[in-house]
């Protein structure tokens, strides 16, 4: 019998289930939009914080544009500017020597949890220069009881003679800070040490000398890394027979030596690679150098003429020699007028060029007495001279691009060469001599390099980006980003 109402009706049933169906729809949609939105935000927050960077990018760039078409005019406090994505604020702090630090902040993004900011720091700096302790266009020529701290390179042939070293500031014998392999690569030319000579890094030569020796240890001599001859010509063509550069080792090889020739004498250490053909170096170019006097602080310039401001010169040179600094440009000039520069004492950064005339410091050059400043000097000559004409043998050093003798010691201590003067020597068309107990930290650059006579010469990394040199007035020395407000890490 059938009632009204029977317990087992399955009646509403289809409405429950409906309802609940669309709240499960509704709670799907509502998570789908809320995704939706948060993606959203999220996505334009990290575009706004991509935009930024490119934003603070720009601010640097102009800043960059600025200095370089203003030849290093620092432009006064706080520079706005604006891109389609965003604005930028920029300053520029001079800092010594041509430096300035750019710090650009770029911001993209209403005020909220949509806006980004990011913070760029960079360093303009001349460009990279100077990286060898000794570089030569020619020929290097030490004699002696030298120490050079760093590395060698010379276009043609290295001469490394009586108790000379070539010393790596990684294996002691160097002033801490100093920088090098103690390596020597002669590009097309040969090597030769002798009498108790060291060379702590590599040796490498890409030529020969007239008896077909690349390399050549006499007399205990030393080569602490590998010995490597090599010909700049493809595939070694030059010498079919293998009959030249040959390795000759009267002394110790600590490496490996390899050699398109023969290796005579004691086996080196790490091996012997003998009629193996390997490429010279490459031969390298001198730095270009262009005087423009706003490269340099105000009121420290002096412009001379000679021979017609000779004698004004000289007499400045006089009345300051107990306290020189400064810059000191000279036209003009020949053989007969040199730029003299003995008995100096230098109290700051001095410049000293001379286009046509050479520098000779005969003796004794030091600093004031108790001056510890940082301090950097720099002596160029493009006097051009025969290099066999300058010479170290006898008397004083003649003929030459740069000429010294006897106590070159620019360093607050010239027994123990204090580290706060850095000096370099360039003479692109001549040759620079060094004789009798020059200590200095820096570079010679050369046409041709002549040194006799307890020197100690340590490669200085400060001589390595100097104002005026290279292809450009001002590269990037840094470049990376710091948190908005950042100021606490020693870059930021």
């Amino acid at each position: 019998m059938t009632t009204a109402f029977d317990r087992r009706s399955e009646q509403g049933v289809a409405m429950v289930t409906a309802i609940l169906v669309m709240f499960v729809v509704s709670i799907l949609a509502v998570g789908m939009m809320y995704t939706s939105f948060h993606n959203t935000a999220s996505s334009a927050r990290n575009r706004s914080w991509g935009q930024a960077l490119h934003v603070a990018e720009s601010g640097v760039h102009q800043a960059i544009a600025y200095l370089q078409n203003t030849k290093g005019t620092v432009p006064v406090g706080t520079i706005s500017g604006a891109t389609a994505d965003g604005t930028y604020n920029y300053r520029v702090l001079p800092l010594a020597r041509n430096r300035y630090q750019i710090d650009s902040v770029g911001t993209v993004g209403a005020a909220g949890t949509l806006q980004s900011s990011r913070r760029l720091r960079v360093t303009m700096a001349p460009p990279m220069s100077f990286e060898y302790g000794l570089f030569s266009l020619s020929d290097v020529n030490t004699k002696n009881q030298n120490v050079i701290c760093g590395d060698v390179w010379a276009n043609s042939n290295v001469h490394v003679q009586n108790g000379d070293a070539v010393r790596s500031a990684e294996f002691g014998g160097c002033p801490d800070g100093s920088a090098g392999d103690g390596s020597v690569t002669a590009a097309t030319g040969y090597i030769e040490l002798e009498n108790n000579s060291i060379i702590e890094g590599d040796a490498w030569s890409g030529g020969k000398n007239s008896s077909g020796a690349a390399i050549t240890l006499n007399n205990n001599a030393e080569i602490g890394g590998l010995a490597k001859g090599s010909s700049s010509s493809p595939g070694c063509g030059d010498d079919p027979g293998h009959s030249s550069y040959k390795i000759v080792n009267q002394g110790t090889i600590g490496g490996t030596a390899t050699t398109w020739g023969t290796i005579t004498g004691g086996g080196p250490t790490g091996g012997s690679f003998a009629l193996t053909c390997t490429a010279a170096a490459a031969t390298k170019q001198m730095p270009t150098f262009t005087y423009n006097a706003s490269n340099y602080p105000a009121g420290t310039v002096h412009e001379y003429t000679f021979p017609a401001d000779y004698n004004t010169f000289n007499s400045y040179i006089s009345a300051n020699k107990s306290n020189l600094s400064g810059v000191f440009y000279i036209q003009g000039g020949d053989g007969s007028t040199p730029v003299e520069l003995g008995d100096v004492l230098i109290g700051g950064d001095l410049v000293v060029v001379a286009m046509n005339a050479p520098i000779s410091a005969i003796k004794n050059i030091g600093v004031v007495a108790g001056n510890t400043s940082d301090k950097l000097v720099v002596l160029a000559s493009f006097y051009a001279t025969d290099a066999t004409t300058c010479t170290t043998n006898s008397g004083n050093p003649a003929d030459c691009a740069i000429g010294i003798k006897n106590n070159f010691a620019p360093s607050d201590d010239s027994v123990t060469g204090g580290d706060n003067t850095a000096v370099l020597l360039y003479a692109p068309n001549g040759a620079v001599s060094l004789k009798n107990s020059a200590n200095f930290l820096g570079a010679i650059y050369a046409n041709n390099i002549q040194i006799k006579n307890v020197m100690h010469i340590t490669y200085d990394p400060r001589v390595s980006q100097i104002v005026g040199f290279g292809a450009t007035t001002l590269d990037v020395d840094l470049w990376l980003e710091c948190a908005p407000g950042e100021t606490t890490t020693p870059t930021c």
